[in-house]
Formats: C-alpha cells, structure tokens, sequence
C-alpha cells in the first residue's frame, strides 16, 4: 500500500502527506535526521492550508469562546464541552497519524506515547495560529515550526 494511501485511510491532509512522501523520496537521511525532514514537510505544507482560510479559524475561534464561555461553572470548575473535546481529538489523531508516519519513514519511534506528543503538537500549532490570526506575521509562524521540530526530535530516538 502507498504512503498517500495510508494517509487518506487515517484522515491526514492530501498536501500534508504529499509533502512528507516527496520528502522521503528525496533524501538519503535516517533515524532522528529524517524524522526531522519528515516533521518540517509535513508542517510546512499545512500552514498554506491554515493561511488560505482565515476567517474559517477566526470563526472557529469565535464559536469555540462563545461554547467555552457558557461551560465554566461559577465555583470556577472547568466542565469540558465535548463538542470542543471532540475537535481536540479529532486533531490530536491527525496529528498521532502523522507523528505515526514520519517515525515510520525515518525508522524512529517516540519516547513517550503518540497520543502525547500529538497534544503538545496540536497545542503548540494552535497557539501559534491564533497568534498569526491577531499579527499576520509570517515569519513568527516559519520559526514556531522550526522551533517545533525540533522540539518534536528529541522526543524521538531510532529504531
């Protein structure tokens, strides 16, 4: 089975996986060197995805507020909405599916479970985005995702 297939049975983005399976394709690298490829690819190709639609994320943002603002009890308790737990899952699995593939190609695995270092993925992109949604700065996000992978590297080692 190919890589693009694969990745359309687990929900990734067709760019996202276009992007890592051209990576793989074009370097000689392994182990953490190639996981960090992969990783930069991957992010890199979906942040022209999040950037073409930004009043989509701002009214998503505003809808997740207004939903977020009506669940925190007045004792100050959080009462999670699962409407926005459902979204959160939904990207942490994608983000698990991708992790999944670029430690496959790379011949690496990670340090901690999948299903962690996808919700310190998830989380990092999703401030990064909400930021570059109140500046427009560019170049922030192109140092967030740098800064991300490398991050995201040292939580791996090789097979």
């Amino acid at each position: 089975m190919s890589v693009s297939r694969e990745l359309t049975e687990t929900s990734l983005r067709p760019d996202v996986c276009q992007a890592v399976e051209q990576a793989a394709a074009s370097v000689d690298a392994v182990g953490v060197r190639a996981l960090r490829i992969y990783l930069h690819a991957g992010l890199s190709a979906y942040w022209p995805l999040v950037k073409a639609a930004p009043e989509r994320r701002v009214a998503a943002y505003e809808a997740a507020l207004r939903t977020l603002r009506q669940r925190w009890s007045p004792g100050g308790e959080t009462v999670g909405d699962p409407t926005a737990v459902a979204m959160f899952r939904a990207m942490d699995d994608e983000a698990g599916d991708f992790l999944g593939l670029c430690a496959r190609l790379s011949g690496t695995q990670w340090l901690e479970p999948v299903d962690s270092v996808a919700g310190y993925l998830v989380s990092v992109f999703h401030g990064a985005v909400l930021r570059w949604l109140a500046d427009g700065n560019d170049e922030t996000i192109l140092v967030v995702i740098d800064d991300l992978v490398g991050c995201l590297t040292l939580k791996a080692v090789e097979r």
